[in-house]
């Protein structure tokens, strides 16, 4: 494990060396569907607001609102309005049991698509290749991860995705893919499985 303040490493429950503070024994990492929610449901809301403003905002947000009411346009507008949201609730769905949980031990994972669990003693090679957002298991949606992260309007997230294969005892390969836009803070997230296995190798 990493020492959170000064990225030392150490055995989890041990005090760092350096500041003292003690390593944690565990780190987890959730789902990013609370971040797709939020961006796509301002993104839903700036879509009224603009939509509004061009079919005569200066009468007032509220008189405009009316106004489409009475000609029917508001009927128009809110598939328009509400498709964003829907997706946000469906990432979020999706991604709400999301959660990577690593020790000194193993890294496991609960998600959507299946449990996985992988021993550090069992892993026999860990991989980065490139990959385009639409090619996830997100889809394209996970190009929204990029946005308003740590103080950024637009955060240049690299399009890289890792994979832990270990061999387990009965000779079964298990592969553990690590995707950009799925996991909230994914850089700490390999800085702790550099320190148990290694940099990755390129595929």
């Amino acid at each position: 494990m990493l020492c959170p303040e000064c990225n030392q490493a150490g055995a989890g429950g041990s005090f760092c060396p350096i500041c003292h503070n003690q390593v944690p024994e565990q780190e987890k990492f959730r789902g990013q569907g609370g971040h797709y929610l939020r961006v796509l449901a301002g993104l839903s809301f700036f879509v009224l607001v603009m939509f509004v403003v061009a079919t005569g905002g200066f009468r007032g947000f509220r008189e405009t609102l009316l106004g489409l009411y009475a000609t029917g346009g508001l009927w128009l507008l809110l598939p328009v309005f509400l498709l964003p949201l829907a997706v946000g609730v469906y990432y979020w769905h999706l991604l709400r049991k999301e959660e990577v949980a690593i020790t000194d031990q193993y890294i496991a994972r609960t998600s959507h698509w299946g449990d996985e669990r992988i021993l550090w003693s069992e892993v026999t090679g860990y991989y980065r290749y490139p990959v385009l957002f639409r090619h996830t298991r997100l889809g394209a949606v996970a190009w929204f991860s990029r946005l308003f992260r740590k103080s950024h309007v637009f955060l240049r997230l690299p399009k890289v995705s890792y994979e832990i294969v270990a061999t387990q005892p009965d000779g079964q390969v298990h592969r553990m893919r690590l995707e950009p836009g799925t996991i909230e803070d994914m850089a700490w997230l390999l800085r702790l499985v550099n320190e148990r296995i290694g940099p990755p190798q390129d595929a």
